[in-house]
């Protein structure tokens, strides 16, 4: 299964589509706050309604990991949904005439027709298991469908390949977007206009999210259970797929921390200092809310911790940064401001006394990493 050059661009010849489509102008935007502030937005026009309705497109090219393990996470947080008493989640399949679809891994999945797929809160387009080329010349009901979502403002999720019926719409132009690494070379061949981020696992352009592969799907969809319901449920939902997550997708920490200590003085204090990350340190408001004066705030949390308040605040600013470099396309003075390091030089310093490394060569490790390539692939 190898992307090649020989692919012919359907989009070329689907010209009636580029005027009223292609003319939704959207800024890859490095704003990752604005950026939520969107997507809550969005969001939040949904909780008007009884349920959430989740949606996926399936035909019998879908690669099922990449539908099953979304609508798993889904189901568990519509789970724990359940047992707060807050609204549940509507999951539905959606191909074809409907029926039993057999699809290329022998699997039946039961769908639903696609005539009956109408104003849905979240759209999930899977992966192609091989030739995207013969799935957007049988699939163009299917693409018809994401470009009436997209141009809704509806939030949607690709995964891997899947992101090609995406870019088809014709209203990814000038958007940011990532497919699996086989494909890039077709994929930026077929779709030019559109921002091809070769080193981004997931991307995000205002509600639409695209997944490089199966292997980050979990990641992105803890991130939107604690944006579409709770940071609680996120932390629910992690937990049980932790095997699963390995790095966050999130421009700030999922709610609570991991390391709250016991001493719920303590913890208060380290909620507090967590809450924006780019505040400096108030130690006398921090001890006055505390109760306590400044002496014994700091001894007492250098006692339950092992470090000092600001040698704590440090290495969540410098997590965060990590989890910055690995996740957007924000520029090394933009994630240490994000972050309360203001000053480059004193960002770029206190990063490598940490890691070892510049940011820039952290963000170029762990994305050589991700993708298992050299240098070559710019």
């Amino acid at each position: 299964m190898t992307g090649n050059l020989s692919m012919s661009c359907l989009f070329l010849n689907r010209k009636e589509r580029t005027p009223q489509r292609a003319t939704t102008k959207s800024k890859r935007s490095t704003d990752g706050f604005s950026m939520r502030i969107k997507l809550f937005s969005m969001i939040n026009k949904s909780f008007y309604r009884e349920k959430f309705r989740v949606a996926a497109l399936l035909h019998k090219d879908i690669l099922a990991s990449s539908v099953t393990l979304p609508l798993e996470i889904l189901t568990g947080a519509s789970q724990a949904l359940g047992r707060t008493g807050t609204r549940p989640l509507d999951i539905a399949c959606f191909g074809g005439v409907g029926g039993m679809l057999p699809i290329q891994s022998g699997i039946n999945l039961h769908t639903l027709p696609l005539s009956d797929l109408a104003d849905t809160d979240l759209l999930i387009v899977p992966a192609i298991w091989r030739q995207p080329q013969r799935v957007l010349k049988r699939e163009s009901k299917q693409v018809d469908l994401v470009a009436q979502h997209i141009a809704a403002g509806g939030l949607t999720v690709s995964v891997g390949s899947g992101s090609f019926l995406l870019a088809e719409s014709g209203l990814m132009t000038g958007r940011s977007m990532t497919t699996h690494w086989q494909w890039f070379d077709a994929f930026a061949q077929c779709y030019p206009s559109v921002a091809l981020e070769r080193r981004q696992l997931i991307t995000q352009s205002e509600s639409v999210f695209c997944v490089s592969s199966v292997n980050s799907v979990a990641d992105l969809m803890v991130y939107l259970c604690g944006e579409i319901f709770s940071p609680r449920v996120a932390r629910h939902i992690e937990s049980q797929f932790s095997p699963e997550i390995r790095q966050r997708f999130s421009p700030s920490p999922l709610g609570t921390p991991r390391d709250l200590h016991h001493d719920e003085l303590v913890a208060d204090v380290q909620i507090e200092l967590l809450r924006d990350l780019r505040e400096p340190i108030r130690l006398g408001a921090l001890a006055a809310s505390s109760g306590v004066s400044e002496r014994t705030l700091t001894r007492r949390f250098k006692s339950a911790t092992g470090v000092s308040i600001s040698a704590y605040l440090r290495q969540r600013r410098l997590d965060e940064a990590q989890a910055l470099l690995r996740r957007t396309n924000l520029s090394v003075t933009e994630v240490g401001s994000a972050v309360g390091l203001y000053d480059p030089s004193h960002f770029t310093r206190t990063f490598r006394q940490l890691t070892g490394l510049t940011p820039t060569s952290f963000r170029t490790a762990v994305r050589q990493k991700a993708f298992g390539i050299s240098k070559r692939r710019g």
